[in-house]
């Protein structure tokens, strides 16, 4: 596989390259946090809102696919991941604009119809990105350092779009949902085309690998056929819905359970800057015993956090402080570690394929990630319902114990799940580097 020269992939050119990542990370987080109980209060019944969310995102399991096998055979002189980058943009800007900015009468089917069309250029965008940042580099380590910068920059977006709201609350006690996601949303449309613009006028792209096509039953069987692949993304689903689960019911915990709502928005900033502080430390860690290794470490600390928010008391700043640095650890490697390791997958099917087919494999990534978030929100508030849990307050102190016995216990058991199987992931750096000599002899000769 051709690939940029080094010299090119320096830290400002990759900085400048990974800047996108902070307007889809303003994007992804209030999907899970906000836009869920903005529509909630605006008179859509949780088992409403959480089942619209569910199948728009399992509306992806078709549309996924088929942008990554687009994304792959797209041909034109500047390049097929950076023209349906550009071609995303207005897509996903009409998509923001009609979810963060509802009107005052809210109707279920307008709600799904615009998360459709969200969805729909969310996709085009994160396809092009991932799969082109997985094709600067054929290294092992490299690739960890690509995407490790990406992430970065996506914790870093996190951590804006956070603090937004946490400055509109400074300056107005009557901040509303609905005003915090304004806010967010203003951001998004405004930081989408520039930063656009940077990544894709900063590197090149590297030449594809080869034009031709597997026909459609060989492609179904190659990739039924690729362990690491499935194994890969059943890790993945076990953490999006867990990562849902602790999104979505953010601030409903920690306002009513935990009875601090003034500090749930600090809470978030609190998670995601503990990621981004770990990102560094967890791409050494990578460097030195491995991805699945360093990646299994890090979702077993996030466990310990998960679990202990049975035990946190009410009303205690400092020790809710400490169990959300816990829970922030994952965020410091999961997203990185887990799109590196899938550009090693797919050098498994370059091997037996020979085909080049980096879009419609991180396709299947973000699938069962915006598969995992969906399924979280359509789990999760049907049994806050069950446990009769009132979003407005009404709530007694068993209703809140059942709350908590939920929180604390369903996406621990997801965490532990997710690292024995992490740990047990078949394609390690011995394995890799073995299916790139067998790349660069076939390419040789």
């Amino acid at each position: 596989m051709a690939i940029l020269p080094a010299m090119h992939l320096t830290l400002p050119r990759l900085s400048a390259f990974a800047t996108p990542a902070i307007t889809i990370a303003a994007l992804g987080l209030p999907i899970i946090v906000f836009l869920p109980p903005l529509y909630a209060q605006a008179g859509l019944s949780l088992t409403t809102v959480g089942t619209i969310f569910m199948l728009t995102r399992i509306f992806d399991v078709a549309t996924d696919p088929v942008f990554g096998v687009l994304g792959d055979r797209l041909d034109t002189r500047w390049g097929r991941r950076r023209t349906a980058l550009v071609a995303s943009v207005p897509v996903l800007m009409l998509g923001v604009w009609l979810v963060f900015f509802p009107d005052a009468n809210a109707t279920e089917h307008g709600l799904l119809l615009n998360m459709l069309i969200l969805y729909v250029g969310w996709t085009m965008f994160t396809l092009s990105h991932t799969a082109w940042a997985a094709e600067l580099s054929a290294d092992y380590n490299t690739r960890s350092r690509i995407m490790g910068t990406i992430h970065f920059f996506t914790l870093l977006g996190s951590i804006v779009v956070l603090m937004l709201p946490v400055v509109l609350d400074q300056l107005s006690v009557q901040a509303t949902m609905r005003e915090r996601t304004a806010l967010m949303g203003w951001f998004i449309l405004l930081s989408l085309p520039v930063f656009t613009l940077l990544a894709v006028s900063t590197l090149q792209e590297p030449p594809r690998l080869t034009t031709a096509n597997l026909p459609w039953r060989s492609a179904i069987t190659t990739l039924a056929g690729n362990r690491p692949l499935l194994w890969l993304l059943a890790i993945d689903l076990l953490l999006g819905i867990q990562s849902g689960i602790n999104g979505s019911v953010h601030f409903f915990f920690v306002g009513q359970v935990l009875g601090i709502p003034q500090y749930a928005s600090i809470y978030l900033v609190v998670i995601f800057v503990t990621g981004l502080l770990f990102v560094p430390l967890f791409m050494r860690m990578s460097y030195r015993i491995g991805k699945h290794p360093t990646a299994a470490i890090a979702v077993f600390i996030t466990a310990v956090g998960t679990i202990s928010l049975f035990f946190v008391p009410a009303n205690s700043f400092w020790l809710t402080l400490a169990v959300f640095v816990f829970v922030g650890v994952n965020f410091g490697a999961k997203d990185f570690l887990m799109r590196s390791m899938m550009a090693d997958v797919i050098d498994q099917d370059r091997v037996t394929t020979g085909v080049d087919r980096s879009g419609l494999y991180y396709a299947m990534l973000t699938l069962t990630a915006k598969v995992g978030l969906a399924a979280s929100v359509g789990i999760i508030y049907p049994m806050l319902d069950m446990v009769g849990f009132d979003p407005a307050g009404a709530n007694d102190e068993a209703t809140l114990r059942g709350v908590r016995i939920v929180v604390a216990t369903s996406p621990t058991l997801l965490l532990f799940l997710a690292a024995a199987l992490i740990w047990r992931f078949p394609l390690d750096r011995q394995a890799q580097e073995k299916l790139r000599a067998t790349l660069a002899a076939r390419q040789g000769s």
